[in-house]
């Protein structure tokens, strides 16, 4: 990396004034283990500490890398690349290296997130019975054959950490730009079961519900069905069907949001405007992470 890069790095890094007066936004697609945050900056990979500080460069080849998604153990950080003219999974250590690359095929994937076992979970069209749906597949993290889950179309998935409940999406548009859209792609949240074919709706919202995020028997989720109208954190209770707005962004809405190991109190780290912020279960309290001036 040459010095005037570094500099100019430097200077864009600075995350409180960089973007004071509402510029565009930098920090993107991040993800938290149970020390670090991982996000997308100009198209390659960064990590900085949970409590903020100089981030560091992960992976920056030629080449778009995208979606982060730290393994259940934290040392390993799948994402998405386009190296090779098209969009696949790749995997590697989180103290640097050789990007491992898993899937092969010539549709776009895109991450969800990891299985509790280890497998990638993404989702992709073209490679099911409905070309222009995508479909939720399954692909060990070293690599080989995908595997459908049985959801004839959908995306965002996350498999509850029994292995046993799959929480998705059947329509996707979380990248379109289709503000406080309530049309006939406006998404819910769905679980299937993995073992008896059981499946239920879990929200009924007109706008959009998505990014479903387990964290032991708890559902979290994104949603503008608050009086803001904006994509906010929610909370699902399983056991009696009640919804909780947890944040109360007016703004901007809440983009990309990811949530942390199993163990301890659920942390979800998401973008806001042009910050990334970081969500505490224990305080129900978010706060912008603190990215700040790397020295050269």
């Amino acid at each position: 990396m040459s010095a005037l890069f570094c500099t100019v790095l430097a200077t864009t890094m600075n995350s409180g004034a960089a973007f004071a007066d509402g510029g565009a936004s930098m920090y993107r697609f991040p993800d938290v283990s149970d020390s670090d945050i991982v996000f997308v900056y100009a198209n390659d990979l960064w990590t900085v500490p949970i409590e903020g500080g100089t981030a560091l460069p992960l992976a920056s080849p030629p080449g778009v890398e995208s979606m982060p998604r730290f393994s259940p153990d934290g040392d390993r950080v799948a994402f998405v690349g386009n190296y090779e003219g098209n969009r696949d999974l790749y995997v590697l250590p989180v103290d640097g290296g050789m990007p491992h690359r898993v899937t092969h095929h010539p549709a776009g994937e895109r991450l969800s997130d990891w299985s509790p076992d280890g497998d990638l979970l993404y989702s992709a069209g073209g490679m099911g019975g409905v070309p222009r749906a995508a479909r939720v597949y399954r692909v060990d993290a070293e690599g080989g054959l995908p595997t459908p889950l049985p959801m004839p179309y959908g995306a965002n998935a996350a498999i509850h950490e029994d292995g046993e409940w799959v929480a998705y999406t059947p329509i996707e548009r979380d990248g379109r730009t289709w503000k406080r859209y309530r049309g006939g792609m406006a998404s819910d949240i769905w679980l299937v079961n993995l073992k008896t074919g059981e499946s239920r709706r879990v929200t009924d919202w007109e706008g959009t519900d998505s990014f479903p995020m387990w964290h032991g028997d708890d559902l979290y989720y994104l949603s503008d069905g608050g009086d803001e109208h904006r994509l906010n954190l929610w909370k699902y209770d399983l056991e009696d069907g009640d919804r909780t707005q947890l944040t109360r962004f007016a703004d901007y809405d809440i983009k990309w949001p990811a949530i942390g190991p199993e163990d301890g109190s659920a942390r979800i780290v998401f973008q806001n405007g042009p910050s990334i912020w970081l969500y505490d279960a224990r305080t129900n309290a978010s706060s912008p992470v603190e990215i700040g001036r790397a020295h050269v």
